[in-house]
């Protein structure tokens, strides 16, 4: 019964409890809704304003610093895998002795074999290997390419593509690939040597092969590397018939491994549309394989020679034909 009566005291109450929720709430005679609506426009108007000043300083942030260190770290690749391609250049032109104190340099070319290039040369010449000085253009193909991705870093037009950037790196990762397997060959010639090195110019001339290749000044460090190795891997197939031994009609045969090496450097000349540089290296490596041929005392009558004098004369036509200038696309 008690139950009863207090249920029924409550359900009477209700309606009254429901009216006084209904009405504003009063503080110091004002209406609590209003106040509180204002309250939080004016939070929500200063919080617009932080957010704004945030995006901006974030913005300025960006434009000062954060994209240059972002664009920086895009080219540290390049930078990274050309410098151990030079260290360990310079470590095969100048082999380290016996118990060199173990410095970062020794420690990071420690790979390096006894074989500098001067005894891979010796140990398996033919009758295409350039001079000397040919090969000197190896500081220029690195100067090219630190100066090319420096540039691009830091300059306010836009950088190299990361592609471009990653075909450099590539080809400088299977170079330093190739310098390694050469200075390890103390006995037999690796075919790792001849299956290496074509990966270079095959890498290092992706960005010329794409349909929107570098232009201007960008251009140049793809032409001149991806050309050069090119000729470096047409020798290397010549070596590997010659000192091989894999391929019996070439094996020791070295007016035929010079033909072969001929053949594909005439066809390398004979290509359309190509620009100065590239007609230039071709140039140079094969005036470096005539002085030495001369100087080496060729005989008259050997075929190579002859040969290497029209791929010469040839490509020094292509070289200074009336079209020359206007194929300088490495200019502005």
């Amino acid at each position: 019964m008690k139950m009863l009566v207090s249920m029924l005291l409550l359900a009477s109450a209700a309606p009254a409890v429901a009216h006084v929720v209904r009405r504003p709430v009063l503080i110091a005679g004002l209406p609590l809704q209003p106040l509180a609506d204002d309250i939080g426009a004016m939070i929500q108007m200063r919080a617009d304003e932080l957010v704004e000043i945030s995006d901006n300083s974030l913005r300025e942030l960006d434009d000062v610093a954060l994209t240059g260190v972002v664009r920086v770290a895009d080219h540290a690749s390049a930078v990274a895998t050309l410098s151990y391609f030079g260290l360990i250049s310079m470590e095969m032109m100048a082999m380290r002795s016996e118990g060199m104190p173990a410095t970062f340099r020794a420690v990071i070319t420690r790979s390096v074999g006894p074989v500098s290039n001067a005894r891979f040369a010796a140990q398996f010449p033919t009758l295409v290997t350039p001079a000397n000085f040919v090969f000197l253009i190896w500081p220029v193909i690195a100067t090219l390419q630190f100066c090319t991705v420096g540039l691009s870093a830091f300059r306010k037009s836009a950088p190299l593509r990361q592609s471009e950037l990653t075909s450099l790196s590539l080809a400088n990762c299977f170079a330093t690939a190739w310098l390694l397997i050469s200075s390890n060959a103390a006995s037999a010639l690796p075919v790792w040597s001849v299956l290496t090195l074509p990966l270079v110019p095959i890498f290092s001339g992706l960005p010329l092969r794409s349909s929107s290749p570098p232009q201007d000044q960008d251009r140049l460090v793809f032409d001149v590397f991806s050309s050069f190795t090119t000729i470096a891997s047409f020798l290397a197939i010549a070596v590997e018939l010659q000192h091989g031994g894999r391929i019996p009609f070439f094996s020791g045969n070295a007016e035929g491994a010079a033909m072969a090496f001929l053949a594909l450097t005439g066809g390398l000349v004979s290509l359309p549309r190509r620009t100065t540089p590239k007609r230039a290296i071709n140039v140079l490596a094969l005036s470096g394989i005539l002085v030495k041929r001369l100087a080496g005392g060729a005989s008259p009558f050997s075929l190579s020679l002859w040969a290497t004098t029209a791929c010469w004369g040839w490509a020094l036509k292509k070289l200074v034909g009336p079209d020359m200038w206007s194929k300088l696309s490495f200019l502005p």
